[in-house]
This record gives C-alpha cells, sequence and structure tokens, in this order.
C-alpha cells in the first residue's frame, strides 16, 4: 500500500502538432517511437522509404507520409 501519493507528472509535453510532431517523434530518442507506435525506428524509416517509392506522397488532405504511417501504426 502506497502511503503518499505520487504527484502527476505530464507524459505529453509537446507543443507541436502534425507533421512537426511526427519530425521531433523520429529525430528523438529511438526506444521512443518503438514505445509509442511498436515499431522500431528503421523499420519506420524503410516503410516510408517504400512508400515514397512508390510514389505515395501526399493524401489529399496535406498529411504526410510519415504522419500517415505513424496513424496507421497506432490503429493496429
Amino acid at each position: 500500500l502506497f502511503l503518499t501519493s505520487t504527484p502527476h507528472i505530464p507524459y505529453h509535453t509537446s507543443i507541436l502538432t502534425g507533421e512537426a510532431w511526427i519530425y521531433e517523434f523520429i529525430a528523438g530518442h529511438p526506444d521512443r517511437i518503438c514505445h509509442n507506435l511498436s515499431i522500431n525506428l528503421e523499420v519506420f524509416e524503410a516503410l516510408v522509404w517504400i512508400l515514397k517509392q512508390h510514389d505515395i506522397y501526399q493524401s489529399r488532405n496535406g498529411i504526410s507520409v510519415e504522419e500517415q504511417l505513424r496513424i496507421f501504426c497506432m490503429l493496429v
């Protein structure tokens, strides 16, 4: 049993959103992307490269390939 309460420490503190957020995510600690998306950075970057090789650059609403892949990884 805990006698003292643990102080709340914010986890998601980035002020960035969208494409800027995903690039911060990619450039950050490699374990962060693996922890959040359940895929390691090298595999994520390889998938982005494959998608770009097949001319999948942006969707009609302007979402980058990296952000689309992040959303996909979070859903599956």
